[in-house]
């Protein structure tokens, strides 16, 4: 008979809370996925587009009048903003309606659509399904809606996945399509024989409009293009398929960028850990955005993986979808921004980063006597001896990530004793490998137990995720002592508040666990999920900065 501890049996009732929380998630009916696009006739009649236009086109001039005070500036710009977020929800709903009727494209009589940074007139069509006001947007998933005030409309760019391709934007979650952050503004020439121009603006990649001379901020709404984001992804939604039936979400997973590839500025890669989704950063990026110098700076990738797998063998995709990423986008090598990659994750995500960054993680075969002689840097490029050899080549034997810097989040560097409870471990049973990963996962296991093997099914069992956190599973027990890259280093750790460090816990993984003697650390006053915190903004807003020092980027 097993008794377990009130202490033990709390952090079970968490687990099962979670557990049962995302299968109500999973089976609950989704929202919409973007605000209805409506207008009445009667604010038409109320207020037609011709007096809007011209109301739009005093106030342009005279924003650019000089000598301008802070109160009549303002004033300008809000009846501006007001009357062109008007006109942009009648230019919405009537772009819905010409494309269900199938028409190709969508003009307005007397005005040019700008599309977002390239400077030339661009069918609507070929780039966005959707152009939704942020104003309109309401943000369910979010703790913080973040604004600026400014020039132009913030808006939501919503591009389908048949046309990502055709955009910069390659790098979206596969079949889903992806947005952009844009900030509308329409522009008036001074001869009123031309045409008025409706552009769309980057907003992560400029933040002022140069008009005769002078800049003026524009408006921004960083939050929501990244709901809107999450939403259309649905990955969240799919984050206990990704641990119970890991082959149903091979199109979400991979690096994915939200804005388009900038190769001026540094790539964050953000891992996730178990029963979770690349959405799980989603406050911590809000946050990250509106820091004027991270966003200038610094661009947020996503790594997105299945979470039922054994971690050595993510890290492989890992390895394998970072090497593609900068194969495809720096040919040459040469963009010293990705060699100052800063790598973070989260739980098992910063397992799956740590082991990446070993300068011999083939040493985590060391106690397999039938690999005593195999333990040697030459067999990163050349075969292992022996028929079965591919698998373990590729999880054992490679070189680590480069990167400028790590940042851990809550992770088990030594496992986490809740691997361990009955409950868990029934879940795992529930788990079912995708059928391209079980030889991959047998052939592993048999070369790590050094064992013939009898029972495939128990192998596998033993080799999906949750049982290789505990710490007493052999990829857990084989990382340690292992050498990693001389990078900075630096852990954020959750003490729930109780401020009782080195005897805390987050409720899931112990101070023991997450500590490394290495770098810095910080602890922050709340349980696992410190990504969430405004705190852990704080500390990683404050250790970007002192990397983009190091980097020569910032004084």
């Amino acid at each position: 008979m097993v008794v377990y501890t009130s202490d033990a049996m709390s952090r079970m009732m968490r687990i099962w809370a979670c557990i049962s929380a995302a299968l109500v998630l999973l089976s609950a009916c989704s929202a919409p996925l973007v605000p209805a696009a409506r207008v009445s006739r009667s604010e038409r009649l109320a207020e037609p587009d011709a007096v809007l236009m011209e109301q739009m086109r005093r106030d342009w001039f005279a924003l650019q009048e000089p000598g301008l005070d802070a109160e009549e500036y303002s004033m300008l710009v809000n009846r501006y903003n007001r009357a062109l977020l008007l006109m942009m929800r009648r230019y919405r709903a009537d772009m819905l309606q010409a494309f269900e009727r199938g028409d190709k494209d969508y003009r307005v009589s007397g005005v040019k659509f700008i599309t977002a940074d390239t400077g030339i007139e661009r069918p609507l069509r070929e780039v966005y399904e959707d152009m939704v006001p942020a104003w309109d947007i309401t943000t369910h998933s979010l703790q913080e809606h973040f604004t600026m005030p400014g020039l132009g409309v913030p808006m939501v760019g919503i591009i389908p996945a048949e046309n990502v391709d055709k955009s910069e934007q390659k790098f979206s979650i596969r079949t889903r399509g992806t947005v952009t952050n844009i900030t509308a503004v329409m522009e008036f020439p001074t001869n009123k024989n031309e045409e008025p121009r409706l552009r769309f603006l980057l907003r992560n990649k400029q933040d002022t409009l140069r008009l005769r001379g002078y800049d003026h901020a524009l408006a921004a709404d960083f939050s929501a293009a990244i709901e809107i984001y999450w939403n259309l992804t649905r990955v969240k939604e799919d984050r206990m398929l990704g641990m119970l039936k890991p082959q149903q979400l091979r199109d979400v997973n991979g690096l994915s960028c939200i804005e388009e590839y900038d190769p001026n500025k540094i790539p964050v890669i953000l891992t996730h850990g178990l029963l979770s989704s690349a959405g799980t950063f989603d406050n911590l990026v809000n946050r990250l955005m509106c820091d004027p110098v991270i966003r200038r700076n610094y661009q947020f990738w996503y790594y997105n993986y299945p979470t039922g797998v054994t971690w050595t063998l993510t890290a492989v995709k890992y390895r394998e979808s970072l090497e593609e990423v900068r194969r495809r986008l720096d040919p040459k090598g040469t963009n010293k921004n990705w060699d100052n990659m800063v790598v973070v994750g989260h739980s098992m995500g910063g397992l799956i980063t740590h082991y990446s960054q070993c300068t011999e993680p083939w040493l985590m075969l060391r106690d397999r006597p039938r690999m005593e002689k195999y333990l040697d840097s030459k067999y990163v490029d050349e075969k292992l001896p022996f028929s079965d050899g591919d698998e373990l080549r590729q999880a054992f034997y490679f070189r680590p990530v480069k990167s400028g810097m790590v940042v851990y989040l809550a992770t088990p560097h030594r496992g986490a004793p809740l691997a361990r409870y009955r409950i868990v471990t029934a879940l795992m049973k529930l788990v079912e490998l995708p059928q391209n990963l079980v030889s991959e996962v047998v052939n592993i296991a048999t070369l790590q137990q050094d064992n013939v093997l009898l029972n495939p099914g128990k192998l596998t069992e033993a080799f999906t995720s949750v049982n290789q956190l505990s710490p007493d599973s052999y990829s857990i027990r084989g990382l340690q002592g292992l050498e990693v890259r001389d990078v900075p280093t630096h852990s954020i750790i959750g003490d729930r508040g109780k401020g009782n460090t080195p005897n805390s816990s987050d409720g899931v993984v112990p101070y023991w666990s997450s500590h490394l003697a290495r770098g810095t650390e910080t602890i922050v006053p709340t349980g696992h999920s410190v990504q969430d915190v405004s705190e852990t903004a704080s500390d990683m807003i404050r250790v970007l900065a002192e990397h983009l020092k190091r980097c020569g980027r910032l004084k």
